[in-house]
């Protein structure tokens, strides 16, 4: 008899753990665990709460806590280029599906209407007013001749923040962008020059294990925690200075070796999220734990 495999965040979870939860869910869609003992009565599930105690569950996960914690106790889950092991867990990446451009970036052109380079990304939580201020100053002068400055999820924020583009001449600039899928953030990454993340909430930043898998070169404040997690492939500026911002993104945008340079160690990060490869650690690790075979149904990539 199987026994299903159930992930649950509980009522408060954070962006980050429901993103985990998303992509647990995801990866272990047609995921079972065999159970070698007969009974007639169907098994619980093997329960997997994220970021909590939740009823019943037999494992919890702490994202962004110490991933060399031992089970029973929360486990964290490794980041980037920490070093692998059989017990480092990571949350699967929603990377690229195909080499080069594909219909991903056609569509998400069309669907928004991008005609200018340099495109560049901003990325945030739009609590830190200051980092939204330095975003847009920095990008006045270097979009003075052409160019695109896109929101992820500013759709939300337009009524606020129109009237602040307007003051700073940037109103033809600027995209307001809505909550877009996997396939077509996918095609977005693929086409742009540039992302920047200027805010001092680190709370979106795991969404950038995305961003390195498809090759796009990040700009993010210079603070401890950014530095320790995610700093390195990636050009970290310090301050509030407009200046000082525009001249980090014009540098990557015309400096071809150093944009390699940021492209290559994005990779990198992001190289050990690769859904396959992350399956094959949850899968390791759940036999362990649990002391039964995990089987993949139809369609399922456990190996």
């Amino acid at each position: 008899m199987a026994r299903l495999i159930r992930v649950s965040t509980g009522p408060k979870g954070s962006a980050v753990e429901k993103a985990v939860e998303q992509r647990l869910r995801y990866l272990m869609a047609n995921w079972t665990l065999k159970q070698t003992k007969r009974s007639w009565f169907p098994p619980n599930p093997f329960t997997i709460a994220i970021g909590e105690t939740v009823r019943g569950a037999r494992l919890v996960i702490s994202p962004l806590g110490d991933p060399w914690t031992e089970w029973p106790n929360p486990i964290g889950l490794g980041w980037g280029i920490i070093p692998d092991g059989d017990d480092v867990l990571r949350m699967p990446v929603n990377g690229p599906t195909s080499e080069g451009l594909d219909e991903n970036v056609f569509a998400i052109t069309q669907k928004l209407r991008l005609s200018e380079r340099p495109r560049i990304l901003y990325m945030g939580p739009y609590r830190d007013g200051s980092g939204l201020s330095v975003f847009f100053s920095a990008l006045k002068n270097v979009l003075a001749l052409q160019g695109e400055g896109i929101l992820l999820g500013g759709v939300a924020h337009r009524d606020r923040l129109a009237p602040v583009v307007a003051n700073l001449g940037l109103a033809q600039k600027i995209i307001f962008v809505p909550a877009l899928s996997p396939e077509e953030l996918s095609g977005l990454y693929r086409s742009a020059d540039l992302l920047v993340y200027s805010e001092r909430d680190p709370g979106l930043c795991y969404q950038l294990v995305d961003v390195f898998a498809h090759g796009l070169p990040v700009i993010l404040r210079d603070t401890q925690e950014a530095r320790n997690t995610w700093g390195y492939p990636t050009l970290l500026v310090e301050g509030d200075d407009p200046g000082a911002w525009g001249e980090a993104m014009q540098e990557v945008i015309d400096n071809t070796r150093f944009r390699e340079v940021l492209i290559r160690r994005g990779l990198e990060f992001s190289k050990p999220h690769e859904r396959e490869r992350a399956a094959q650690m949850w899968r390791r690790f759940l036999e362990r734990v649990s002391g039964e075979e995990v089987q993949a149904g139809p369609g399922g990539d456990c190996k």
